[in-house]
Protein backbone atom coordinates (compact mmCIF):
# COMPACT_ATOMS: atom_id res chain seq x y z
CA UNK A 1 0.00 0.00 0.00
CA UNK A 2 0.95 3.90 -0.57
CA UNK A 3 2.48 5.75 2.52
CA UNK A 4 0.06 8.62 2.61
CA UNK A 5 3.02 10.62 4.21
CA UNK A 6 5.28 10.44 1.23
CA UNK A 7 2.67 11.87 -0.68
CA UNK A 8 4.32 15.25 -1.73
CA UNK A 9 3.79 18.97 -0.26
CA UNK A 10 1.61 17.35 2.72
CA UNK A 11 2.46 17.86 6.48
CA UNK A 12 1.21 15.05 9.12
CA UNK A 13 -0.75 17.95 11.27
CA UNK A 14 -4.22 17.60 12.58
CA UNK A 15 -7.08 18.67 9.76
CA UNK A 16 -9.35 20.94 12.01
CA UNK A 17 -12.04 19.92 9.70
CA UNK A 18 -11.75 16.63 10.52
CA UNK A 19 -10.47 15.55 13.79
CA UNK A 20 -7.54 13.09 14.47
CA UNK A 21 -7.33 12.86 10.82
CA UNK A 22 -3.85 14.19 8.93
CA UNK A 23 -3.49 16.16 6.03
CA UNK A 24 -1.74 13.65 4.43
CA UNK A 25 -4.14 10.82 5.07
CA UNK A 26 -7.06 13.01 3.90
CA UNK A 27 -5.39 13.87 0.33
CA UNK A 28 -4.26 9.93 -0.18
CA UNK A 29 -7.18 9.01 0.19
CA UNK A 30 -9.25 11.16 -1.98
CA UNK A 31 -6.12 10.72 -4.61
CA UNK A 32 -7.08 7.26 -4.03
CA UNK A 33 -10.55 7.43 -4.81
CA UNK A 34 -10.50 9.72 -8.11
CA UNK A 35 -7.79 7.60 -9.81
CA UNK A 36 -9.69 4.52 -8.42
CA UNK A 37 -8.87 0.72 -8.87
CA UNK A 38 -7.36 -0.98 -12.11
CA UNK A 39 -8.11 -4.95 -12.82
CA UNK A 40 -4.85 -6.26 -14.40
CA UNK A 41 -6.05 -7.50 -17.12
CA UNK A 42 -9.85 -8.89 -18.88
CA UNK A 43 -10.54 -11.94 -16.88
CA UNK A 44 -12.92 -11.63 -13.56
CA UNK A 45 -10.30 -13.69 -11.91
CA UNK A 46 -7.47 -11.04 -12.75
CA UNK A 47 -5.92 -9.28 -9.36
CA UNK A 48 -7.63 -5.62 -9.15
CA UNK A 49 -5.05 -2.86 -7.72
CA UNK A 50 -5.47 0.88 -6.78
CA UNK A 51 -3.96 2.70 -9.40
CA UNK A 52 -2.23 5.32 -6.86
CA UNK A 53 -0.40 2.48 -5.78
CA UNK A 54 0.75 1.20 -9.14
CA UNK A 55 2.18 4.48 -9.83
CA UNK A 56 4.20 4.34 -6.39
CA UNK A 57 5.52 1.04 -7.60
CA UNK A 58 6.49 2.56 -11.17
CA UNK A 59 8.41 5.51 -10.33
CA UNK A 60 10.98 6.89 -8.53
CA UNK A 61 10.21 9.27 -5.24
CA UNK A 62 10.40 12.55 -7.22
CA UNK A 63 8.56 11.59 -9.92
CA UNK A 64 5.78 9.76 -7.63
CA UNK A 65 5.50 13.35 -6.59
CA UNK A 66 5.47 15.36 -9.57
CA UNK A 67 3.27 12.75 -11.20
CA UNK A 68 0.68 13.11 -8.37
CA UNK A 69 1.33 17.13 -8.17
CA UNK A 70 0.24 17.14 -12.22
CA UNK A 71 -2.86 14.92 -12.19
CA UNK A 72 -3.78 16.91 -8.51
CA UNK A 73 -3.92 20.47 -11.10
CA UNK A 74 -7.22 22.11 -11.50
CA UNK A 75 -6.67 21.29 -15.29
CA UNK A 76 -7.19 18.17 -14.74
CA UNK A 77 -9.94 17.76 -12.70
CA UNK A 78 -12.03 15.10 -14.61
CA UNK A 79 -12.09 11.92 -12.97
CA UNK A 80 -12.05 10.10 -16.11
CA UNK A 81 -8.90 12.24 -17.68
CA UNK A 82 -6.97 11.39 -14.38
CA UNK A 83 -7.51 7.72 -14.76
CA UNK A 84 -6.37 7.68 -18.29
CA UNK A 85 -3.44 9.89 -17.71
CA UNK A 86 -2.65 7.54 -14.92
CA UNK A 87 -2.55 4.45 -17.00
CA UNK A 88 -0.53 6.82 -19.38
CA UNK A 89 2.29 7.30 -17.34
CA UNK A 90 2.33 3.40 -16.59
CA UNK A 91 2.76 2.63 -20.14
CA UNK A 92 5.66 5.60 -20.32
CA UNK A 93 7.32 3.73 -17.27
CA UNK A 94 6.70 0.07 -18.62
CA UNK A 95 8.14 1.50 -21.98
CA UNK A 96 11.11 3.47 -20.07
CA UNK A 97 12.03 -0.44 -18.07
CA UNK A 98 12.02 -2.38 -21.69
CA UNK A 99 15.24 0.54 -22.70
CA UNK A 100 16.74 -0.31 -19.20
CA UNK A 101 16.63 2.89 -17.81
CA UNK A 102 16.76 1.82 -14.39
CA UNK A 103 13.66 0.12 -12.73
CA UNK A 104 11.80 2.92 -11.81
CA UNK A 105 10.74 5.67 -14.24
CA UNK A 106 11.98 8.56 -13.57
CA UNK A 107 11.03 12.17 -15.58
CA UNK A 108 13.92 13.20 -17.82
CA UNK A 109 15.05 9.33 -18.72
CA UNK A 110 13.17 9.46 -21.94
CA UNK A 111 14.86 10.93 -24.66
CA UNK A 112 14.23 12.51 -28.70
CA UNK A 113 15.44 8.69 -30.19
CA UNK A 114 13.58 7.03 -27.55
CA UNK A 115 10.46 8.70 -28.67
CA UNK A 116 11.42 7.80 -32.31
CA UNK A 117 12.05 4.55 -31.62
CA UNK A 118 8.63 4.25 -29.51
CA UNK A 119 6.46 6.05 -32.28
CA UNK A 120 7.93 3.26 -34.98
CA UNK A 121 7.33 0.24 -32.38
CA UNK A 122 3.53 1.42 -31.90
CA UNK A 123 3.04 1.40 -35.81
CA UNK A 124 4.25 -1.84 -36.53
CA UNK A 125 1.98 -3.06 -33.49
CA UNK A 126 -1.17 -0.82 -35.24
CA UNK A 127 -1.54 0.89 -32.20
CA UNK A 128 -3.99 3.94 -33.40
CA UNK A 129 -3.04 7.31 -34.37
CA UNK A 130 -4.91 9.13 -31.52
CA UNK A 131 -4.05 6.64 -29.00
CA UNK A 132 -0.23 7.48 -29.54
CA UNK A 133 -1.21 11.30 -29.58
CA UNK A 134 -2.60 10.95 -26.19
CA UNK A 135 0.19 9.17 -24.62
CA UNK A 136 2.53 11.57 -26.19
CA UNK A 137 0.37 14.51 -25.05
CA UNK A 138 0.40 13.41 -21.87
CA UNK A 139 4.30 12.64 -21.72
CA UNK A 140 4.79 16.17 -22.63
CA UNK A 141 2.09 18.01 -20.01
CA UNK A 142 3.47 15.94 -17.08
CA UNK A 143 7.18 17.10 -18.09
CA UNK A 144 5.98 20.72 -18.54
CA UNK A 145 3.94 20.88 -15.60
CA UNK A 146 6.99 19.41 -13.68
CA UNK A 147 9.66 22.44 -15.35
CA UNK A 148 7.43 24.71 -14.24
CA UNK A 149 6.98 23.22 -10.18
CA UNK A 150 10.86 22.73 -9.35
CA UNK A 151 12.30 20.75 -11.90
CA UNK A 152 14.77 23.26 -13.22
CA UNK A 153 16.01 22.36 -17.02
CA UNK A 154 13.86 19.65 -17.46
CA UNK A 155 12.52 19.71 -21.02
CA UNK A 156 10.07 17.40 -22.66
CA UNK A 157 11.43 15.05 -25.44
CA UNK A 158 8.43 15.10 -27.29
CA UNK A 159 8.78 16.40 -30.96
CA UNK A 160 5.37 17.76 -32.05
CA UNK A 161 6.68 17.83 -35.43
CA UNK A 162 8.49 14.59 -35.76
CA UNK A 163 6.71 12.56 -33.37
CA UNK A 164 3.14 13.11 -32.95
CA UNK A 165 1.25 11.30 -36.05
CA UNK A 166 -1.33 14.01 -37.66
CA UNK A 167 -4.85 12.90 -37.22
CA UNK A 168 -7.35 13.26 -40.60
CA UNK A 169 -10.55 13.59 -38.79
CA UNK A 170 -12.06 13.05 -42.36
CA UNK A 171 -10.66 9.31 -41.63
CA UNK A 172 -13.72 7.16 -40.74
CA UNK A 173 -11.27 3.79 -41.77
CA UNK A 174 -10.93 3.50 -37.64
CA UNK A 175 -14.54 5.41 -36.61
CA UNK A 176 -16.54 3.79 -33.99
CA UNK A 177 -19.54 1.76 -35.54
CA UNK A 178 -22.95 2.72 -35.26
CA UNK A 179 -25.79 0.72 -34.70
CA UNK A 180 -28.81 1.08 -36.94
CA UNK A 181 -32.27 1.88 -34.63
CA UNK A 182 -32.82 -1.80 -35.90
CA UNK A 183 -29.70 -3.12 -34.20
CA UNK A 184 -30.01 -1.61 -30.86
CA UNK A 185 -33.44 -2.66 -30.80
CA UNK A 186 -31.86 -6.29 -31.38
CA UNK A 187 -29.33 -5.77 -28.66
CA UNK A 188 -31.64 -4.38 -26.23
CA UNK A 189 -33.86 -7.40 -26.36
CA UNK A 190 -31.17 -9.95 -26.03
CA UNK A 191 -30.81 -9.20 -22.59
CA UNK A 192 -31.49 -11.52 -20.26
CA UNK A 193 -31.54 -9.62 -16.82
CA UNK A 194 -32.72 -6.63 -16.04
CA UNK A 195 -29.01 -5.25 -15.09
CA UNK A 196 -28.02 -5.94 -18.63
CA UNK A 197 -31.09 -3.83 -20.03
CA UNK A 198 -29.83 -1.12 -17.70
CA UNK A 199 -26.66 -1.30 -19.66
CA UNK A 200 -27.96 -0.89 -22.78
CA UNK A 201 -30.67 1.44 -22.44
CA UNK A 202 -28.81 3.91 -19.64
CA UNK A 203 -25.67 4.31 -21.87
CA UNK A 204 -27.55 4.95 -25.08
CA UNK A 205 -30.40 7.26 -23.46
CA UNK A 206 -27.48 9.41 -22.27
CA UNK A 207 -24.90 9.26 -24.88
CA UNK A 208 -22.94 8.48 -21.71
CA UNK A 209 -19.30 6.91 -21.08
CA UNK A 210 -18.43 4.20 -19.18
CA UNK A 211 -16.57 5.66 -16.91
CA UNK A 212 -19.71 8.05 -15.77
CA UNK A 213 -21.75 5.61 -15.35
CA UNK A 214 -19.95 2.97 -13.95
CA UNK A 215 -19.17 5.76 -11.19
CA UNK A 216 -22.92 6.53 -10.92
CA UNK A 217 -24.33 6.15 -7.25
CA UNK A 218 -28.25 5.19 -6.12
CA UNK A 219 -28.15 8.43 -4.46
CA UNK A 220 -27.23 10.32 -7.16
CA UNK A 221 -31.44 9.98 -8.63
CA UNK A 222 -33.44 13.12 -8.13
CA UNK A 223 -37.22 12.05 -7.77
CA UNK A 224 -39.43 14.58 -8.65
CA UNK A 225 -43.13 13.70 -9.13
CA UNK A 226 -43.42 12.55 -12.75
CA UNK A 227 -40.14 12.40 -13.19
CA UNK A 228 -36.53 10.93 -12.44
CA UNK A 229 -32.89 12.97 -13.23
CA UNK A 230 -29.36 12.06 -12.28
CA UNK A 231 -26.76 14.21 -11.00
CA UNK A 232 -23.67 13.07 -12.85
CA UNK A 233 -20.32 13.90 -13.24
CA UNK A 234 -19.17 13.95 -17.06
CA UNK A 235 -15.57 14.50 -18.70
CA UNK A 236 -13.74 18.20 -17.46
CA UNK A 237 -15.62 17.48 -13.80
CA UNK A 238 -19.04 19.00 -15.17
CA UNK A 239 -21.86 18.47 -13.53
CA UNK A 240 -25.04 18.20 -15.10
CA UNK A 241 -28.25 17.04 -14.42
CA UNK A 242 -30.21 14.70 -16.82
CA UNK A 243 -33.92 13.43 -16.50
CA UNK A 244 -34.32 9.67 -17.60
CA UNK A 245 -37.35 8.88 -19.60
CA UNK A 246 -39.74 6.27 -18.02
CA UNK A 247 -38.58 3.22 -19.45
CA UNK A 248 -35.12 3.60 -18.06
CA UNK A 249 -35.48 5.14 -15.19
CA UNK A 250 -38.58 2.13 -14.16
CA UNK A 251 -35.25 -0.39 -15.05
CA UNK A 252 -33.25 1.47 -12.06
CA UNK A 253 -36.07 0.74 -9.91
CA UNK A 254 -36.03 -3.33 -10.23
CA UNK A 255 -32.42 -3.52 -10.62
CA UNK A 256 -32.44 -1.25 -7.29
CA UNK A 257 -34.09 -3.79 -6.10
CA UNK A 258 -34.77 -2.22 -2.75
CA UNK A 259 -31.30 -0.75 -2.18
CA UNK A 260 -31.11 3.10 -1.07
CA UNK A 261 -27.46 3.54 -1.55
CA UNK A 262 -24.32 1.92 -2.90
CA UNK A 263 -23.25 2.31 -6.75
CA UNK A 264 -26.53 2.51 -9.76
CA UNK A 265 -25.04 -0.48 -11.39
CA UNK A 266 -24.24 -3.12 -9.41
CA UNK A 267 -23.68 -6.58 -9.78
CA UNK A 268 -24.76 -9.80 -7.91
CA UNK A 269 -23.09 -9.05 -4.84
CA UNK A 270 -23.91 -5.68 -4.61
CA UNK A 271 -20.42 -4.35 -6.03
CA UNK A 272 -19.93 -1.57 -8.50
CA UNK A 273 -20.02 -2.78 -12.00
CA UNK A 274 -16.67 -1.64 -13.57
CA UNK A 275 -15.80 -0.87 -17.21
CA UNK A 276 -14.43 -4.51 -17.89
CA UNK A 277 -17.36 -6.09 -16.99
CA UNK A 278 -19.67 -3.46 -19.41
CA UNK A 279 -17.68 -4.54 -22.12
CA UNK A 280 -18.25 -8.55 -21.31
CA UNK A 281 -21.60 -7.51 -21.28
CA UNK A 282 -22.21 -5.67 -24.53
CA UNK A 283 -19.80 -8.59 -26.36
CA UNK A 284 -21.84 -11.03 -24.71
CA UNK A 285 -25.29 -8.87 -26.12
CA UNK A 286 -23.71 -8.02 -29.39
CA UNK A 287 -22.56 -11.44 -30.11
CA UNK A 288 -26.32 -12.83 -29.39
CA UNK A 289 -28.13 -10.14 -30.78
CA UNK A 290 -25.86 -10.88 -34.47
CA UNK A 291 -24.67 -7.07 -34.59
CA UNK A 292 -21.81 -6.04 -36.01
CA UNK A 293 -20.76 -9.31 -37.32
CA UNK A 294 -16.74 -9.72 -36.62
CA UNK A 295 -16.75 -6.61 -33.86
CA UNK A 296 -17.69 -6.55 -30.79
CA UNK A 297 -20.19 -3.87 -29.24
CA UNK A 298 -18.52 -1.85 -26.58
CA UNK A 299 -19.31 1.64 -24.60
CA UNK A 300 -18.68 3.74 -27.12
CA UNK A 301 -20.17 2.00 -29.61
CA UNK A 302 -23.75 3.25 -27.97
CA UNK A 303 -22.46 6.66 -27.29
CA UNK A 304 -21.63 6.82 -30.99
CA UNK A 305 -24.86 5.55 -31.84
CA UNK A 306 -26.68 8.05 -29.80
CA UNK A 307 -25.13 11.11 -30.92
CA UNK A 308 -25.57 9.74 -34.71
CA UNK A 309 -29.16 8.87 -34.06
CA UNK A 310 -29.40 12.24 -32.91
CA UNK A 311 -28.20 14.11 -36.14
CA UNK A 312 -30.25 11.75 -38.35
CA UNK A 313 -33.20 13.69 -36.34
CA UNK A 314 -31.85 16.73 -37.22
CA UNK A 315 -31.64 18.41 -33.89
CA UNK A 316 -29.29 21.56 -33.49
CA UNK A 317 -25.38 20.23 -33.47
CA UNK A 318 -25.06 22.90 -31.07
CA UNK A 319 -27.61 21.11 -29.12
CA UNK A 320 -26.37 17.68 -29.41
CA UNK A 321 -22.55 19.02 -28.45
CA UNK A 322 -24.38 20.49 -24.95
CA UNK A 323 -26.16 16.97 -24.41
CA UNK A 324 -22.61 15.00 -25.41
CA UNK A 325 -20.43 17.16 -23.53
CA UNK A 326 -17.83 17.59 -26.26
CA UNK A 327 -15.67 20.51 -25.37
CA UNK A 328 -14.76 21.27 -29.00
CA UNK A 329 -17.63 21.54 -31.48
CA UNK A 330 -15.09 19.88 -34.01
CA UNK A 331 -15.51 16.49 -32.19
CA UNK A 332 -19.72 16.88 -33.11
CA UNK A 333 -19.10 18.34 -36.12
CA UNK A 334 -16.99 14.65 -36.76
CA UNK A 335 -20.10 12.79 -36.09
CA UNK A 336 -21.88 14.71 -38.77
CA UNK A 337 -19.04 14.74 -41.31
CA UNK A 338 -19.34 11.21 -41.05
CA UNK A 339 -22.90 10.28 -41.22
CA UNK A 340 -23.49 12.43 -44.19
CA UNK A 341 -20.22 11.17 -45.45
CA UNK A 342 -21.42 7.28 -45.08
CA UNK A 343 -24.71 8.36 -46.74
CA UNK A 344 -23.36 10.42 -49.47
CA UNK A 345 -21.32 7.59 -50.59
CA UNK A 346 -23.73 5.03 -50.58
CA UNK A 347 -26.23 6.95 -52.57
CA UNK A 348 -23.32 7.64 -55.41
CA UNK A 349 -22.69 4.03 -55.54
CA UNK A 350 -26.00 2.40 -56.09
CA UNK A 351 -26.33 5.13 -58.72
CA UNK A 352 -24.07 2.70 -60.47
CA UNK A 353 -26.88 -0.06 -60.17
CA UNK A 354 -28.47 0.21 -62.83
CA UNK A 355 -25.90 0.65 -65.32
CA UNK A 356 -24.86 -2.83 -64.63
CA UNK A 357 -28.00 -4.76 -64.11
CA UNK A 358 -27.91 -6.58 -67.45
CA UNK A 359 -24.35 -7.96 -66.41
CA UNK A 360 -25.44 -8.96 -62.91
CA UNK A 361 -28.73 -10.65 -64.09
CA UNK A 362 -26.83 -12.85 -66.89
CA UNK A 363 -24.82 -14.12 -64.40
CA UNK A 364 -27.59 -15.07 -61.84
CA UNK A 365 -29.00 -16.77 -64.58
CA UNK A 366 -26.37 -18.57 -65.48
CA UNK A 367 -25.44 -19.79 -61.94
CA UNK A 368 -29.64 -20.54 -61.85
CA UNK A 369 -29.62 -22.74 -64.80
CA UNK A 370 -26.36 -24.62 -64.36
Amino acid sequence: MTDSSRLPAVRTESSPGVPGTSLGEEVADYLRAELGRLRLGYRPTDEVRDRLDLLFEACDRDTFQAVVRWLSSGRRRSRATRRAYADDVRHWAAFAAELGRGPLFRLGSLSYPDLSAWRLLQESRGASGRSMARRLSALSSLHEHAARHGWAGLASPVDAEDHRPRIDRHDTSSATPVLEVAELQALAGAADTVAEALVVLLLYTLAGRVSEMCALDLDARIIRPGRVSLDLTRKGGKERILPLPAAVAGLVELHAAGRASGPLLADAAGGRVDRFAVDRILTRLGRRAGVLPGRDVTPHVLRASRITHMIDAGEPLAEIQAFADHADPSTTIGYFTRRKAAERNARLVDATNDLFTGVTDRWIGHRQGA
